[in-house]
């Protein structure tokens, strides 16, 4: 080991022992509750909850549009995460409200962010990963009034992608196939969740161009079932929503598309580019 890697090492030693100290800080009479994605984060967390010796009950909220074998992955190596199915999928959600977006986070608040309503949450969340969250604070407050008056509480805030992965490996925590190739996915989370941006969005949806398909019949059938909804009203077929959706396009751009010189065709780019590729 060159004297690098030494102090790395020291670094990283340290940023263990502080995590774990601060998680134990942090338990009371009853158990935290540990939020539990499937992604790198959530196993670092996980394993270092394990490490601490504290009281906490992991759970894996199934948000029914996360990687295909997230579920088996979780039982076959982390069978201590509790399962926990929702009252409506995500395409059934999205038939009934519509698209979600940054600003219209229903099936967040749906799928995951109830299960933590009220209560401390150990979760993964890290200071580089946004600006927002670069303003967090190991014990975050959550001040939506739902959410009554739940607590984040973070241990690898001040972590890197880095040191994660220097974790997992370093203790040969399993983690999910779609982080390697072929897929060398960059985050574990909602495939097409238009949080992580249109571009990831469109990565996903070709990876997994099932869930393209299943949403857009969920597209279609809200257009059926409210024909005086705003979807219905701009858009010809839910391929043209989809389409829109994926790009986060301002309508005035899918007009002019509509109205160029080459007969823009949604269904012919969704079909050619997405469904036709092979899961």
């Amino acid at each position: 080991m060159n004297l690098k890697e030494y102090k790395n090492s020291v670094e990283m030693n340290k940023k263990e022992q502080q995590a774990i100290d601060f998680l134990r800080s942090m338990e009371r009479d009853d158990p935290m509750c540990l939020g539990f994605s499937g992604g790198k984060d959530s196993v670092v967390i996980l394993d270092l909850a394990e490490r601490s010796g504290i009281k906490y009950n992991a759970s894996y909220a199934n948000t029914t549009v996360d990687p295909p074998g997230t579920i088996s992955f979780i039982k076959k190596n982390y069978s201590q995460v509790q399962i926990l199915h929702p009252k409506k999928s995500f395409f059934q959600l999205v038939e009934s409200k519509g698209l979600p977006g940054r600003m219209r986070r229903f099936c967040c608040e749906k799928l995951k962010e109830q299960y933590g309503i009220g209560q401390r949450t150990i979760e993964g969340m890290r200071a580089e990963e946004s600006q927002s969250r670069a303003l967090y604070e190991p014990e975050q407050c959550d001040v939506r009034k739902w959410m009554k008056g739940a607590k984040h509480i973070l241990p690898i805030l001040n972590w890197s992608e880095v040191d994660v992965w220097n974790y997992i490996r370093k203790y040969g925590l399993p983690y999910s196939k779609y982080y390697d190739a072929p897929y060398n996915l960059s985050r574990h989370g909602c495939v097409g969740c238009p949080l992580a941006g249109c571009k990831q969005m469109q990565t996903e949806f070709k990876i997994f161009p099932g869930y393209a398909r299943r949403m857009i019949v969920a597209i279609e059938r809200y257009m059926n079932n409210k024909p005086n909804n705003a979807l219905a009203k701009n858009f010809s077929d839910p391929h043209e929503a989809f389409y829109f959706y994926i790009n986060e396009m301002p309508m005035q751009d899918v007009r002019r598309l509509k109205k160029g010189l080459f007969h823009f065709n949604a269904k012919e780019v969704i079909q050619k580019e997405i469904l036709n590729r092979i899961e």
